[in-house]
């Protein structure tokens, strides 16, 4: 689905992206990494809102900053999400929709789909939870083939996240979607997960399927603690 090939991107003097290549295949793919490692410039590359400064990216084989086949095809839900305040979240929603040649049934659904009560209400007065929840949603609006999710489990409570989980595992096969979700949260998304990225200071320093580097990704993102006697 997604092919990057030396792929860099640099904001001035600072190298966000150092030359990575990587191929990432449909089911789920987990980016993992540090804060600042370049994931979430890896994700803005991928759906078109950053543009390499050198090296390739591709998605379905289109360039994702020139086409606009792609954005039919995907569906993004950024971390932090931002919105206006004064509509509500049904009106979000139906932006999308009408975007995608879809009207109020498809908001139905994705509402449905992520049981969401609160659409009446202007996003001014959501929670952060709420607002997590209706990035999520705006992902999922047109039945994309493609996923991605920034940080999906963040302000999310314990209870909500497992509930999340349980969502993702259904969702893995009853959307037909492939998903690329970046987390810090990593534990409850790695059994669901197909392949993994890592992601540390630009460079991508593992990758493989999670049967084969799972026992790596826990040696480098559980915490180590020495206890002296």
């Amino acid at each position: 689905m997604i092919v990057a090939e030396n792929l860099i991107k640099r904001f001035g003097s600072i190298y966000a992206l150092r030359g990575v290549t990587t191929e990432i295949p449909e089911g789920m793919t987990l980016i993992l990494g540090p804060n600042g490692g370049g994931k979430s410039t890896f994700l803005k590359l991928a759906t078109g809102i950053y543009r390499p400064t050198s090296g390739k990216i591709y998605v379905f084989g289109e360039d994702p900053w020139k086409s606009e086949k792609i954005k039919e095809m995907i569906g993004v839900s950024y971390d932090p999400p931002s919105f206006p305040k004064f509509i509500t979240g049904r009106e979000w929603l139906m932006l999308f929709a009408s975007a995608k040649g879809h009207g109020e049934e498809e908001v139905e659904r994705v509402a449905k789909l992520f049981n969401i009560g609160f659409l009446e209400k202007r996003i001014g007065g959501y929670s952060s939870g709420m607002l997590k929840k209706l990035s999520v949603a705006q992902a999922f609006i047109g039945e994309p083939k493609l996923i991605f999710l920034d940080e999906p489990l963040a302000n999310l409570d314990f209870k909500s996240i497992a509930k999340f989980v349980r969502l993702m595992k259904k969702l893995k096969t009853s959307e037909e979607a492939s998903f690329v979700v970046i987390s810090h949260i990593w534990e409850p998304l790695l059994p669901l997960a197909d392949k993994v990225l890592v992601i540390a200071d630009g460079k991508l320093v593992l990758e493989g399927d999670v049967d084969d580097v799972q026992e790596k990704v826990e040696m480098l993102f559980r915490p180590k603690v020495d206890i002296e006697e």
